[in-house]
């Protein structure tokens, strides 16, 4: 059955009422127009009704769009349902002669113009996802109404008269109204605002090709169903001759059809979107109306037509409904608002009326007669059969426009390219280098580095005048980059300059003018730039090998006794093979200093040799010069260099940060081997490994320069991945009722985290280049407001076993069913996954398991095997105060070397859990800060900081109270786990004002040097800091807009 949330009963209620009222009048009314033109009316001239209709509906929504356009669509319901109900009072006191076909049309155009706006009102209430699960539920209100109101009509006409059947209809519009404005406050977007006249200027601006084929599903059932409409109704009409015996049969049709409707709402149209999507219900009123057709074309009796119509009809108002007005959701509703009544009034009222015409021509001119209008039922399968056509179409093209309302804020700056070739875009470079804007000029040198730079040498040459010295600096290395195109003058002034300008001007010379200028080269030696220093002495040597002054300098400079400086003389060596050996180059690439790395990279760049490989691979392992490292591997022969990057991937002694740098640079190589690599590494014991194989499989997958079935060679592995997801999903429930289990939680959503975004990678790389990947962090923080269209978007593209994988994970509405839930903490209880966590290799789920089993299972501690059990420091802490000493654990292993702290690490972790700064980052990185926090005890009356003081730590209170005051003032009072100077750790400010223990307190402090460390030693807490300034910068800027209204 269908699930309703909390939130979606009041307005799923309501919409049932509106809808009740909407098809009720539809049906009272539809049915006294039809019986009185059948009966009091000439009815060869139905055909021609349906060209009335649609020129009326034309003229109708014409209108209806200019008044209406700069309106809520909530006043316009108001306003038309009041002009409706009078026009339709007016109606009935005169319903004779030519009033009966103004009649007949204007039924039409109320039915058209309520259905969409309700259709509209739903679509600003529920976003895709809940339409394809609630919109099924709103028609059961409409076939309900249609089975009251079929049962209902015969004995309301017997006793009062057909034409008395336009009361009941006035009655409900009238309450459409009502129901719109309750549910105005429920609507997700804002009242219409004034419209751009020049947004759409035309119909084929508003048409895009998705929007031209819901016009031609529109039409073609439009068609279909007027053809039928017409065999029904004069079959009708020939078999039976009162209007009240008309009126009676048309009661027990509307009846019949709407039970059927309501069958179908309630027990196959939510089945059949859920289980075969957006295109099960397209395709299914096609196939239905195709069987009904056909039966007519052989049988041509009432009864055969009988079953055609509720076919037409049943579909119509059940599958069909739902699945049309799933195709407008992902619509902007602007656009919608335009499109959906040309569409779904104008044009298919044009259709209607067209095919009426050429049912009156034919019938007219005799071609067929009464007895002959089921040959009509051939066109229409052959309309059926394009309609199909149309609709296995319609599917993709309803992703793409998924894809669109997901990535509406995207600007992809990749697609942004510069023919370097056209005149308009070499003019606009020396506009740019001409300019005086530094940013210009740097802009317009990237541009040109890659261009033949004889046309610009003169230009180059002169800006090397400039008094800026980036500006020339970056002119001088594209000029020892390409060959040198500087002037001999100037590139000797320049060489005087004691700077790095000047050191790359010497880096520059040729022998011949090293030669000349040999003894000022040697004054040089002596210059208080490094980089002056380093360069002369390498230009020197060049010319002289044996030179002693520069030949000391250098091997000072290369034997490390200042990282700096040894990076600076790399810089200049990178052509000298023979002043720096290979040896020691090979020695400086596994240096651990990165500065040092990434110079001797450079030069290792230039030399190529294959020796070097490993040393180079060894670089990929700091991610601050992993990219220089890969830049210089894509320098070689791949075939030299994949064998090694796998052998290293595959060795046991590598770290994983190392194995990560490989996994990442192994993109760059032959696909077909790495992919079947990654798949050997992939594994839920190594979520890190994982991570990286799935973020890189993507890359992959997105170049598409190869062929390959991700979906059946992956699909296994997301099913492992899945499975583990589900396990740590019981895991955490079981752990809810145990004491002292938060960090045990914490710990397992960060392990589900990092699942997830394991999983929607690799289920992306089937479809890699869709929105999705963009989405992925804000959708395992279930914080994407995007998440209906995202999930409509797995639901329209990913196959059923993905899917069944997927959507329990991802989708609120999609829970574990709890038998299966069950079975699974009954296989794994929380006492195993205790154990197994102690004995891990990960120190913080070892720590966090055994406290949490001394505190819930102290007896299980005697089962675990503590040989396993590393020594760690927060193990130590845990111990220091162990209730038992008659027991089998090692006491003294983990509490020999324990440094006495006033609170343990995770102790300090939970109360940092509690500060705005640090509640997002999981337990276990937190723990790194624990460690850099200080417990300070502060005595009553004692002063922590005063206002003016250097901003340099944040502190949180741990226990007592701290008093904040402005002056005189106390401005705030702060208890356990509030924070102060949390923003000093950031911005280095001064404070605003003075803090006071109001009585005897501990507070925990965090110096801002020691977490600067930290942070660039871990990317996850530099990114959630970034996080949480961001989301301030936002809620300020939100605050900042409400103000200015």
């Amino acid at each position: 059955m269908i699930k309703l949330r909390k939130e979606e009963r009041r307005p799923i209620g309501i919409l049932m009422m509106m809808f009740f009222c909407i098809v009720g009048s539809s049906i009272t009314g539809a049915s006294a127009r039809d019986t009185f033109f059948l009966t009091q009316f000439d009815k060869s001239l139905l055909p021609l009704m349906f060209s009335l209709v649609a020129g009326l509906m034309v003229v109708v929504i014409y209108i209806y769009n200019k008044i209406t356009s700069t309106l809520d669509l909530i006043q316009v319901i108001r306003s038309s349902s009041i002009f409706f109900c009078i026009t339709l009072f007016l109606i009935r006191l005169n319903l004779s002669g030519f009033v009966i076909p103004i009649f007949y049309a204007w039924v039409d155009v109320i039915i058209s113009i309520t259905i969409f706006q309700f259709w509209l009102l739903a679509g600003e209430i529920f976003n895709p996802r809940q339409a394809k699960r609630l919109f099924s539920l709103i028609g059961i209100g409409g076939s309900i109404a249609g089975i009251s109101a079929g049962y209902l009509m015969r004995p309301f006409v017997n006793k009062y008269g057909a034409e008395e059947l336009i009361i009941p209809t006035i009655i409900m519009i009238a309450l459409l109204p009502i129901f719109a404005q309750i549910l105005n406050k429920h609507r997700t977007t804002k009242p219409a605002k004034k419209s751009n006249e020049n947004d759409f200027s035309s119909t084929k601006e508003i048409l895009d090709p998705y929007l031209k084929s819901i016009l031609v599903m529109v039409c073609a059932a439009a068609i279909c169903s007027r053809i039928i409409e017409y065999q029904f109704k004069i079959t009708a009409a020939n078999s039976f001759q009162s209007s009240e015996q008309l009126a009676s049969f048309f009661g027990d049709y509307y009846m019949y059809l709407n039970g059927t409707t309501l069958i179908m709402q309630l027990f196959l149209t939510g089945f059949i979107l859920q289980k075969f999507g957006i295109l099960g219900g397209l395709i299914i009123m096609p196939l239905g109306l195709i069987i009904g057709s056909a039966s007519f074309l052989v049988f041509a009796n009432l009864s055969s037509i009988f079953i055609a119509r509720l076919f037409d009809q049943s579909f119509k108002f059940s599958v069909q409904s739902a699945s049309n007005e799933m195709l407008w959701t992902p619509i902007p509703k602007s656009r919608a608002r335009i499109a959906k009544p040309i569409i779904d009034s104008s044009f298919k009222s044009i259709a209607e009326g067209t095919i009426g015409l050429i049912i009156y021509i034919i019938v007219a001119l005799e071609f067929l007669n009464d007895d002959q209008i089921f040959l009509l039922s051939i066109p229409a399968v052959l309309i059926i059969v394009v309609w199909l056509g149309n609709n296995l179409r319609i599917r993709k093209k309803y992703i793409s426009a998924v894809e669109k309302a997901i990535n509406h804020r995207q600007l992809n700056l990749n697609e942004i390219q510069f023919d370097i070739t056209d005149d308009q875009i070499i003019t606009t470079i020396k506009e740019a280098l001409e300019n005086k804007n530094i940013h210009q000029q740097m802009f317009a040198l990237d541009l040109i580095k890659n261009m033949n730079l004889q046309k610009w040498t003169s230009k180059l040459n002169s800006m090397l005048k400039s008094e800026d010295d980036e500006i020339k600096k970056q002119i001088l290395l594209l000029a020892y980059e390409k060959n040198n195109f500087i002037d001999e003058d100037l590139l000797l002034k320049l060489s005087k300059q004691d700077d790095q300008i000047g050191a790359i001007a010497v880096s520059l010379f040729d022998k011949s003018t090293i030669t000349k200028y040999l003894n000022e080269l040697s004054d040089q030696l002596f210059s208080t730039s490094p980089h002056k220093i380093a360069s002369t002495s390498v230009a020197i040597l060049k010319h002289d090998p044996e030179h002693i002054k520069a030949k000391v300098i250098l091997n000072n400079f290369l034997d490390i006794k200042d990282e700096s400086t040894t990076a600076i003389a790399l810089d200049y060596l990178k052509d000298s093979t023979s002043l720096l050996p290979e040896k020691t180059l090979i020695d400086l690439l596994n240096h651990k200093s990165i500065e040092i790395s990434k110079s001797a990279l450079n030069v290792a760049g230039n030399r190529l040799q294959t020796k070097y490989i490993p040393a180079i691979i060894s670089n990929l392992e700091n991610i601050k010069c992993a990219q220089n490292a890969r830049n210089i591997l894509r320098l070689y022969n791949q075939e030299l260099v994949l064998p090694k990057l796998i052998s290293q991937l595959k060795d046991l002694r590598a770290s994983d940060k190392l194995k990560i740098g490989i996994i990442r640079c192994m993109t760059e190589y032959n696909q077909a081997i790495v992919i079947d690599i990654y798949k050997e590494f992939l594994n839920v014991e190594n979520l890190l490994i994982s991570s990286a194989i799935s973020e890189s499989l993507l890359k992959i997958a997105k170049k598409k320069e190869y062929e390959y079935d991700y979906e059946s060679n992956f699909h296994n592995y997301i099913k492992i991945y899945t499975d583990q997801y589900f396990r740590f999903y019981c895991l955490e429930k079981l752990a809810e009722s145990a004491q002292g289990s938060e960090l045990i939680i914490d710990q397992i959503n960060f392990e589900k985290r990092k699942l997830l975004y394991i999983i929607l990678k690799l289920v992306t790389l089937t479809i890699p280049n869709s929105p999705i990947d963009s989405h992925i962090k804000s959708l395992i923080n279930k914080e994407d407001k995007d998440l209906p269209y995202i999930l409509e978007f797995f639901d329209s593209s990913f196959s059923r076993e993905s899917r069944k994988l997927l959507m329990p994970i991802v989708d609120p509405e999609n829970d574990y069913k709890k038998e299966d839930i069950k079975e699974e903490q009954e296989k794994y209880p929380f006492e195993s996954w205790l154990k197994n966590w102690a004995i891990s290799h990960n120190n913080w789920k070892a720590a966090i398991s055994i406290d949490c089993l001394i505190k819930n299972k102290f007896e299980l501690l005697n089962e675990i095997e503590w040989d396993n059990v590393a020594n760690n420091p927060i193990l130590g802490q845990i111990f220091k105060n162990f209730p038992n000493k008659k027991t089998i654990v090692p006491l003294i292993k983990y509490t020999n070397q324990l440094e006495q702290t006033m609170f343990t690490i995770l102790e300090k972790t939970l109360l940092l859990k509690t500060v705005d700064l640090f509640q997002e980052i999981p337990g276990e990185l937190l723990s790194q800060v624990s460690k850099i926090s200080k417990a300070r005890p502060y005595e009553k009356n004692s002063t922590i900081f005063n206002e003016g003081d250097a901003g340099d730590s944040m502190f949180i209170v741990f226990e007592g109270l701290v008093s904040i005051k402005k002056g005189s003032k106390e401005i705030a009072e702060l208890k356990k786990g509030a924070s102060l100077g949390e923003m000093a750790l950031l911005d280095n400010e001064t404070r605003s004002a003075d803090a006071i223990a109001k009585e005897d307190s501990v507070l925990l402090k965090i110096n801002q040097d020691v977490f600067y460390e930290l942070m660039e030693s871990n990317a996850d807490i530099m990114k959630q800091i970034i996080k949480l300034l961001t989301s301030r910068i936002r809620k300020a800027n939100i605050k900042l807009e409400t103000n200015l209204k």
